[in-house]
């Protein structure tokens, strides 16, 4: 296993790597634009709980969320938020399917990184990983996620009611037998 800060995973413009202290200030304020926390659980946790979280999750199942960085310009090395797989304990019926997710600064969104990095991540859980499937939660007004979950394979399963926000949600879903 790759120790805290080294790449995991590579793609042309991302590296996804184990997270470092100094990436709690930096997701911090990823979180608190009302943009980017426009369609999340709310309220979000401090960024050093979810840091502290997906750390576990990484010792206990061997997968997480990954920190990204660039690796090209603007600003390469830059943080630029997380994406991974966890198992989602905010839904009771969903917690032992793993979800995949990610969240990106307002600044990379538009650029096809999500879904870069979203790939990548697929590709790992049903190599590496041998996972069979994966899901992703999505609130249905979330237009941009829905475009990264349909681009990286994923179709609607159906919804499931999401007390945190108060409404139903759209479950997203992908098996390795699509991608092979």
């Amino acid at each position: 296993m790759a120790m805290d800060g080294e790449p995991i995973l590579r793609t042309p413009r991302l590296a996804l790597r184990r997270w470092l202290p100094a990436d709690e200030v930096a997701l911090a304020s990823i979180d608190a634009d009302p943009e980017v926390a426009r369609y999340l659980n709310p309220p979000l946790p401090p960024a050093a709980d979810f840091i502290g979280r997906s750390m576990g999750h990484w010792e206990k199942h061997g997968f997480g969320f990954f920190a990204v960085e660039l690796r090209v310009d603007p600003g390469p090395g830059r943080f630029i938020g997380f994406v991974g797989l966890g198992y989602p304990a905010f839904l009771p019926e969903l917690a032992r399917r793993p979800e995949l997710g990610w969240r990106l600064a307002r600044d990379s969104w538009g650029r096809g990184l999500a879904t870069e990095a979203a790939v990548a991540v697929r590709d790992d859980a049903f190599g590496r990983l041998g996972l069979d499937e994966l899901i992703s939660i999505i609130h249905p007004d979330n237009a941009a996620s829905r475009r990264v979950a349909t681009k990286i394979g994923m179709t609607i399963e159906g919804p499931v009611q999401h007390a945190g926000l108060d409404r139903d949600v759209d479950v997203w879903h992908l098996t390795a037998a699509v991608t092979a």
